[in-house]
């Protein structure tokens, strides 16, 4: 190279390994170099291996196992995150258990692992710790999360910076420190320089105007989705498409959510949070089947025993049935803000892991799955596999929901 021939450093290829060896031991005795430097074989074979060109961060555990792999150099190489992953390596060594600010425990890395399924790719790399609070109760559901998060955060179809800005936006809006360095770390990966990440936390005015509109309406669906209005979203797909929309609100949607079970698990915002995102794929059973949930028993015919009593609610006075039903009939009357795609065209882009038996007619579930259909199906999968693995009381469950969509203020 001729950087290297103007500071007197003018070496040809070499043909064969012992040149190779000698270039090296040069190396080692210009640069005092203390620790051990390997040399590979002539052909690069565990450099193709471990596609290192032109460099490339690896920490190996103690088990011989991938810890850490690092993105391509030179913007990849950052020496910052190999020593947070070598401190969480030590760390999860020294101690088996930690516990969260509310004081709930975080299992350590093997622990964690040991109650997961088994995994067909990505075995044994650093779980975040949301993942590690709920393997031992929730494996499955934990699992299909971890597989959400990595699609979420590397195969949407938005564009990686765009991506990466609305979810620190929600992150921050969240006030959830936890995400919003992780969708800092996304974004400095993504070759934003701290100047870029600063204007998100005010008005956009530093931004192009589409992009300000996506991220605007990102934080406005995060604060106060009832106040989005159809003009809104009208105006958003005339930037971005339908599809593109669909992908903005399950981003929002799964931001929320995971903002939501980091700050009530009380989870701190460390090392961890920065890491690239973990690719692992697991071996699981299919998905549940409908019979699972009906251990969740409903009353006889609907009907409330003579025993129960119903609670006499003054709020349900005030609005009789048939102002209900006339607040209801006007939602019906609505016009969707997103064209709702028919079943038979939904039915050939479900992906094969997410098994359908019989035609789908909610209409949030074939928006998902007809605009977006690997996120749809992840999100879905998830929302299965919980109702399934958490088996919880249906009565409790469904005034847990009531709860939240009253304070959302959510017709549905």
């Amino acid at each position: 190279m001729e950087s290297n021939d103007k500071v007197g450093i003018s070496i040809a290829q070499p043909k064969i390994f012992g040149v190779r060896t000698k270039v090296a031991e040069q190396c080692c005795t210009r640069l005092e170099i203390s620790m051990p430097l390997l040399v590979d074989e002539i052909n690069d074979r565990v450099g193709h291996l471990y596609s290192g060109m032109p460099d490339r961060l690896y920490l190996i555990d103690s088990d011989g196992r991938i810890a850490y792999k690092s993105g391509r150099g030179p913007f990849g190489f950052k020496t910052g995150e190999l020593e947070q992953s070598l401190v969480m390596l030590l760390l999860d060594k020294e101690t088996t258990t930690v516990q969260s600010q509310h004081g709930i425990p975080i299992p350590s890395q093997a622990a964690a692992w040991r109650h997961l399924p088994s995994a067909a790719k990505g075995a044994r790399q650093p779980l975040p710790s949301w993942a590690r609070v709920l393997a031992p109760t929730l494996p499955r559901t934990t699992s299909v999360l971890l597989e959400l998060d990595y699609l979420q955060r590397t195969h949407s179809s938005i564009d990686r910076a765009l991506r990466g800005k609305i979810r620190w936006v929600i992150a921050h809006a969240n006030r959830c420190s936890y995400t919003e360095a992780m969708a800092a770390a996304d974004l400095r990966r993504a070759g934003l320089s701290e100047t870029e990440l600063r204007i998100l936390a005010g008005d956009f005015l530093g931004l192009p105007s589409g992009e300000r509109e996506v991220l605007t309406f990102a934080r406005q669906l995060t604060l106060a989705a009832d106040r989005v209005s159809d003009e809104d979203v009208v105006g958003l797909i005339r930037h971005i498409g339908e599809k593109q929309v669909v992908a903005v609100v399950l981003l929002v949607a799964y931001g929320n959510f995971q903002d939501r079970l980091i700050l009530a698990l009380g989870l701190p915002s460390d090392a961890e949070a920065c890491v690239p995102p973990l690719e692992v794929r697991f071996i699981t059973e299919d998905n549940p089947s409908d019979k699972s949930s009906a251990q969740r028993v409903s009353p006889a015919n609907g009907q409330i025993a003579p025993g129960d009593v119903r609670e006499d609610d003054t709020e349900w006075r005030a609005l009789d049935y048939a102002q209900l039903q006339s607040h209801m009939e006007r939602q019906r009357a609505r016009r969707s803000r997103i064209a709702v795609p028919v079943w038979e065209n939904v039915q050939k882009l479900i992906p094969a892991n997410y098994p359908v038996k019989r035609p789908i007619r909610i209409r949030w579930s074939l928006v998902c799955l007809g605009y977006q259909p690997e996120l749809g199906a992840g999100w879905l999968r998830g929302l299965r596999t919980f109702a399934d693995e958490a088996k919880q009381d249906r009565v409790f469950e469904e005034s847990l929901f009531w709860v939240i969509t009253r304070s959302l203020h959510c017709f549905y």
